[in-house]
C-alpha cells in the first residue's frame, strides 16, 4: 500500500508506477483508490485528505486547564469532517491484506506526520516497518525514481518534531483561548470566544507595536529646494547637495538666492554596475513577489502554488531553498518548456548559449529543492490567477541562465551661486536577464541629456517645498510574513496562515493591518497581566527545540514535558488574575462593539446615535437612529447586505450625510448612508446594477454550455 497525502497526488503516482500506465481507479462508499502493478506486485494507492487525525482532550469540560490529549479520527474533533470517515473505513480494510507499507506523502514536517498518524492510527501496523518514497515534483521520472530509490525508513526526527509542534500549538492555543473567554464569561456572563496561542500572540505585539509607533509619531517639517534647469530645451530636475533643510527661513534664503542663477556643471561621474541575477524562488520569495506584482496574499499564493504542484507543473511549493541541485535535468526541462509559445524565443537563446548552470542562492533545504518548473503541459486551463504564479516561476526559472544586466548611474555635479546641487541618471545599458524575466524586472530609466564638465545650466524653477516626515508604514502580509521569517516564529507551511488569523479574528481592519479596538483590548490586557504570551522569546526558543528534535539532537518527551510545565505556570498566574483580566477585557469588548455599531450623529433629531440594527424578523441590517427606542426618532437608512462596515470620519460632498466604508472580500468600497437616495451615488447604484445582471447572464451561459 502507497499512502499519499491528496487525490491527485494517489492518481500522479499511481499512473507513474503502474506497468501499462493505466491503472484502475476503485470506488468504494464516498471513497477510491487506484490499483496497479509494478514488477510482478500488486500495489494499492491510497489517499489521506489532509490530517485524517486531529487531537483531542481525554478530559470531558470546557474548561482549563487540559495538558492530556489524544489522537482521533478527524471527523469527531471538526463535526464538518464527514467526508474523512469514509477514507480511513477505506484504508483500515485495505490495510487488512497489505504486507508492504510506503509512504509518499509530501517530504516536510507536516506531510510526514500525515503518513505516520495513517499507519499508526487507519491501518494499526508498525512504522518502524514502512518506507519511504521521497520525491520534490510529482512528473513520471520524479515518481518512478523515488519507488526505485525509497528509503528503507521513515523519516522520524522529522515526524516527532511534527508530533510535538502538533501537540504544542494544541496546549497552548486550546487553554490560552479558552481562559481569556471564560474570563469575559464571568465578568459580564457573555460567550465570546477570544483567542491567542503561542504564535499569535508575539505576531498581535509586533502588529500593535508598529500601531502603536505610528499613532504616537509626530510629523515634523521640513522644505526641500525643488530645483528645475534648462539644457538645450530639455529640463533637468536637481536636487539640493545637503537633502533636507529643517529651516523655513534658511529655506527661503536658498531659494532667493537661487532664483535666476546660472549652474556650472563641476563634474560628470559615470559608473558602470553589474546586476546579477535573482536567485530561485524559495516559499517565502514566492510569497513577496506574488504580493508585489499581483496583490496575493501569502496565503494564496500558498494554496495557487499548491495547485500547480499538484498538476505536475511545478517542483513542491513549501521549500526554503534557494539552489536547484545538479541531479535536476535543466537541458530537459528547458527544453520541454521551448514548446510553449510565450517561452519559446528566450529557451533558444539559453540553449544557443549553452551555459546550463543556474544562479544559485544562498539559503538552502535538505528536503527539497528551490521552486521550479518541472517542463510539464497543463492538462487542464489554469485559472488567470494560476496562469500569473506559473509564469512569474517559469521566467525566474529562465532568467537564471541569463547574462549580468549592466547599469550606468551617472551623477552630475552643478554650482550655483555658491550653492551645490546633482541631478543623477540612470541608463540600462544591457538588460541580459531582466529580458528573460520581462515584466517582473524592475527597468526604470532615468536618462539625461548629453551634459559635460563645464556646461552651463540656467535655472528656470527653484521652489523651497514644504513637507512632513511620515511615520512607518503599517505591515502587509508580504511584510509581516518577513518579519515571522527573520524571528523565526512558526513554520515556512503555517505563517501564512498566522498572518491571515489576525486579521480573520477581528484584531485588524484591514490588509494594512491597523489594529481594531479589539484588537488593541486583546493585546492592552496580555501586556497588562500576561507578557509572557506576547513573548517572542518564548516562543522562539520553543521553535528551536522543536529544530533540535528535527536534528536529532532534542528529546521530544522531554521539550513537551516541558512545555506543559512553562504552560501551566501560565494558566496558574492567569487564575489569579482572572477577575481584573476579565473586566478588563470587557471594557475592551464594549468600546470594539460601540464602534462597530455607531456610524456618526442622527441627521434628524440631531442628539440621537446612528446604529446599525439587525431586525429580529427579516434578519436584514439597517441603520437606525438610538432614540428610535424612547419614539422620540423615527430615521432609518437602508444597507448593504454584504460585507463589513465601518464609519469613516467625513461626510458625503454631495447629500452632507455620514460616510461609511464597506469591505467584501478583499476590496473595500465607500458611500454615505444615504447612499439609495443621495443624488451623487446613483451612478454607482446604476453601476452595481450592471455588474449584477452581466453576473447573472454569465452564470445562465455557464449553465446553458
Amino acid at each position: 500500500m502507497i499512502i499519499s497525502e491528496k487525490p491527485t497526488a494517489a492518481k500522479k503516482i499511481a499512473h507513474a508506477l503502474d506497468e501499462n500506465g493505466s491503472p484502475e481507479e476503485v470506488k468504494k462508499r464516498g471513497a477510491s483508490y487506484f490499483e496497479c502493478t509494478r514488477d510482478g506486485n500488486s500495489l494499492l494507492v491510497v489517499y489521506a485528505v489532509g490530517h485524517l487525525f486531529e487531537l483531542r482532550q481525554t478530559e470531558k469540560g470546557w474548561t482549563y486547564p487540559r495538558l492530556e490529549i489524544e489522537w482521533v479520527p478527524k471527523y469527531e474533533v471538526v463535526k464538518k469532517a464527514t467526508h474523512v470517515k469514509p477514507i480511513i473505513n477505506l484504508i483500515k480494510r485495505l490495510s487488512k491484506d497489505v504486507d508492504q507499507f510506503i509512504i509518499a506523502t509530501d517530504f516536510d514536517i507536516e506531510g510526514s506526520l500525515i503518513g505516520y498518524l495513517t499507519l499508526k492510527f487507519a491501518c494499526k501496523t508498525d512504522p518502524e516497518k514502512a518506507q519511504r518514497m521521497v520525491f520534490s515534483s510529482l512528473t513520471q521520472a520524479d515518481l518512478e525514481a523515488a519507488y526505485v530509490g525509497m528509503q528503507k525508513t521513515l523519516d522520524f526526527p522529522r515526524i516527532f518534531a511534527g508530533h510535538v509542534r502538533h501537540e504544542i500549538d494544541w496546549l497552548y492555543g486550546i487553554n490560552l483561548t479558552r481562559a481569556l473567554t471564560l474570563a469575559i464569561k464571568k465578568a459580564a456572563g457573555w460567550f465570546k470566544i477570544v483567542s491567542t496561542g503561542r504564535v499569535q500572540g508575539p505576531v498581535l505585539a509586533y502588529v500593535a507595536q508598529r500601531d502603536k509607533e505610528i499613532n504616537v509619531f509626530v510629523p515634523t517639517p521640513y522644505w526641500n529646494i525643488a530645483t528645475v534647469g534648462n539644457f538645450e530645451n530639455q529640463q533637468v530636475h536637481l536636487e539640493y547637495n545637503s537633502g533636507r533643510v529643517s529651516n523655513k527661513r534658511e529655506a527661503d534664503n536658498i531659494t532667493q538666492d537661487l532664483v535666476g542663477q546660472e549652474g556650472l556643471v563641476s563634474s560628470v561621474k559615470r559608473k558602470e554596475n553589474k546586476q546579477s541575477p535573482p536567485p530561485p524562488f524559495n516559499l517565502s520569495t514566492l510569497q513577496s513577489e506574488c504580493y508585489r506584482h499581483f496583490g496575493f496574499k501569502p496565503s494564496r499564493t500558498l494554496a495557487l502554488a499548491q495547485a500547480l504542484y499538484l498538476d505536475a507543473l511545478i517542483s513542491y511549493p513549501r521549500t526554503n531553498s534557494q539552489k536547484i541541485p545538479p541531479q535536476i535535468d535543466i537541458k530537459s526541462i528547458l527544453k520541454d518548456l521551448s514548446g510553449r509559445r510565450q517561452y519559446k524565443s528566450i529557451v533558444k537563446v539559453i540553449l544557443n548559449r549553452g551555459m546550463f548552470t543556474p544562479v544559485q542562492g544562498k539559503a538552502n533545504d535538505p528536503a527539497h529543492p528551490a521552486i521550479h518548473p518541472t517542463g510539464n503541459k497543463p492538462t487542464r486551463n489554469l485559472t488567470p490567477s494560476e496562469k500569473k504564479v506559473f509564469d512569474l516561476i517559469v521566467r525566474r526559472f529562465l532568467a537564471l541562465f541569463g547574462e549580468a544586466a549592466i547599469k550606468e548611474s551617472l551623477r552630475i555635479n552643478v554650482d550655483a551661486n555658491g550653492h551645490l546641487l546633482f541631478s543623477r541618471g540612470l541608463r540600462i545599458l544591457k538588460h541580459g536577464w531582466m529580458e528573460f524575466y520581462g515584466k517582473y524586472a524592475t527597468q526604470k530609466e532615468r536618462i539625461l541629456p548629453q551634459i559635460n564638465e563645464g556646461d552651463k545650466i540656467p535655472l528656470t524653477q527653484v521652489e523651497a517645498v514644504e513637507k512632513r516626515t511620515a511615520p512607518p508604514n503599517h505591515y502587509n502580509p508580504s511584510s509581516l510574513l518577513k518579519v515571522l521569517e527573520k524571528e523565526n516564529l512558526g513554520t515556512k507551511s503555517t505563517r501564512a496562515g498566522i498572518v491571515d488569523s489576525v486579521r480573520s479574528r477581528g484584531y485588524t481592519l484591514n490588509n494594512q493591518f491597523e489594529m481594531s479596538t479589539l484588537g488593541y483590548a486583546i493585546f492592552e490586557t496580555l501586556e497588562q497581566f500576561l507578557p509572557i504570551i506576547l513573548s517572542s522569546e518564548l516562543t522562539r526558543r520553543l521553535e528551536s527545540e522543536m529544530e533540535g528534535i528535527l536534528q536529532g539532537k532534542e528529546d521530544r518527551e522531554s521539550v513537551l514535558t516541558e512545555a506543559k510545565k512553562e504552560l501551566l505556570d501560565i494558566l496558574q498566574s492567569f487564575q489569579s488574575q482572572d477577575d481584573a483580566i476579565g473586566q478588563t477585557l470587557v471594557a475592551g469588548l464594549q468600546r470594539y462593539w460601540r464602534e462597530k455599531e455607531e456610524l456618526g450623529p442622527c441627521p434628524k433629531c440631531g442628539d440621537g446615535k446612528l446604529t446599525i440594527v439587525r431586525s429580529h424578523k427579516t434578519g436584514k441590517r439597517f441603520v437606525g437612529c438610538s432614540n428610535y427606542k424612547d419614539g422620540n426618532c423615527d430615521q432609518t437608512f437602508p444597507l448593504p447586505q454584504k460585507g463589513a462596515i465601518s464609519p469613516v470620519e467625513k461626510t458625503c460632498p454631495h447629500c452632507g450625510y455620514q460616510m461609511i466604508k464597506v469591505v467584501s472580500g478583499r476590496r473595500g468600497w465607500e458611500t454615505c448612508v444615504n447612499w439609495v437616495k443621495c443624488p451623487g451615488r446613483q451612478d454607482e447604484l446604476k453601476e452595481l446594477e450592471k455588474k449584477r445582471a452581466s453576473k447573472k447572464s454569465t452564470v445562465k451561459e455557464e449553465v446553458s454550455k
